[in-house]
């Protein structure tokens, strides 16, 4: 079967004039002392000017001299490498606009293989450049948001607190008082004596309750003592709970300030959380090192751990999301490894510019 053209057949020339003023892209061709050799349509349009009268004319005849300055030092630099780049290039219109452009240039060489000019091909991209700074800007913006946010929960964590201290846990303690003091100051029943201390015994663990809650929602420790004395508490509390064997080890040399203690502190609950409820491990190795510039708090089990195509679910699950939150937002990065012997999480932070100081470095 045949097939007929129903278009008069082209030369090369008309189509290469065809693709070249049929791209949005801007085509140009220059000599070496800058020339314009040749320009595509959108270019011209672009300068704001006819291609006939762009050919022959050099960038000082189209731009000020500072972009001059800019654009000629890129174009030496591409014919003397030899080879086509591409890279980033800023220009203001004729309007005064600012535009950014994507440029991939080549040099031009002539018969004997000398470089004679360079071409380029540049696509406007100002609006991809608009949307990243302000996607950039937004996540600066939700950055400080999120250390605001963490900032206001740890004072209300504390204020909470303080509340079941002060008050819940007062009253408690005033009601177990007074119900002993109705045993001594009473002739009661044996069943209501009996009764009586059976509430004695209840307020009693409603308060031991209330202070583990207390330490737990904000351990005074954290904040009078410091990071070390806080986790040798919860590890205390998950031997005590969960019979669940936590060894401490730490090498600070100072006070963290409260965001920097109060996040790592949540974190380290967190993990043992998790290893409570997945892990089925009997050891827990919980290390706190300092170095320069960062503080690395590494949490490692000796229970089944998982396989690793399913690293990436674990990642993606709440808790280590939300400590995964906890930690990016000051700067830091969490890591994960995980076999059959066990998993070992891994949280490393940068220390603030004002703790560097008084935390010193190992």
């Amino acid at each position: 079967m045949s097939h007929r053209l129903n278009y008069e057949p082209r030369t090369t020339q008309d189509l290469l004039d065809a693709v070249v003023n049929g791209t949005p892209d801007l085509i140009y061709a220059k000599d070496l002392e800058g020339r314009y050799l040749l320009i595509n349509s959108q270019a011209a349009k672009w300068y704001g000017k006819p291609a006939e009268e762009i050919l022959g004319l050099d960038d000082s005849d189209l731009f000020p001299d500072e972009m001059v300055h800019v654009l000629r030092g890129n174009d030496h630099l591409v014919m003397a490498s030899l080879a086509s780049s591409t890279l980033q290039e800023q220009f203001v219109d004729r309007l005064g606009r600012p535009s950014v452009f994507l440029s991939t240039k080549g040099p031009l060489f002539d018969r004997d293989g000398k470089v004679s000019g360079i071409f380029s091909i540049s696509r406007d991209v100002t609006e991809q450049v608009q949307a990243q700074e302000l996607l950039l800007a937004n996540q600066e913006q939700l950055s400080a948001l999120a250390i605001e946010l963490s900032l206001a929960e740890e004072k209300e964590r504390r204020r909470i607190a303080a509340e079941l201290h002060d008050e819940i846990g007062q009253n408690l303690a005033l009601a177990k008082l007074k119900l002993s003091d109705c045993c001594q100051d009473f002739k009661l029943p044996a069943a209501a004596t009996r009764t009586v201390r059976e509430l004695e015994l209840l307020l009693e663990r409603t308060i031991q309750e209330v202070r583990s809650l207390t330490f737990q929602i904000s351990p005074p420790l954290l904040y009078e003592v410091g990071l070390e004395a806080a986790l040798d508490w919860l590890a205390e509390q998950f031997q005590a709970k969960h019979k669940l064997q936590v060894k401490v080890t730490s090498d600070l040399t100072g006070q963290l300030n409260e965001e920097l203690g109060g996040t790592l502190y949540h974190v380290a609950r967190e993990l043992l959380v998790n290893v409570v409820k997945h892990a089925e491990a009997g050891k827990v190795s919980t290390t706190i090192r300092q170095g320069a510039d960062h503080l690395e708090l590494r949490v490692t089990d000796d229970g089944k751990g998982f396989p690793p195509q399913a690293q990436d679910r674990a990642m993606s699950g709440f808790g280590l999301f939300n400590i995964r939150q906890r930690v990016q937002h000051l700067g830091g990065q969490l890591e994960l490894r995980s076999d059959s012997g066990g998993t070992e999480v891994t949280v490393r932070v940068p220390f603030p510019e004002g703790d560097r100081n008084t935390t010193g470095s190992s």
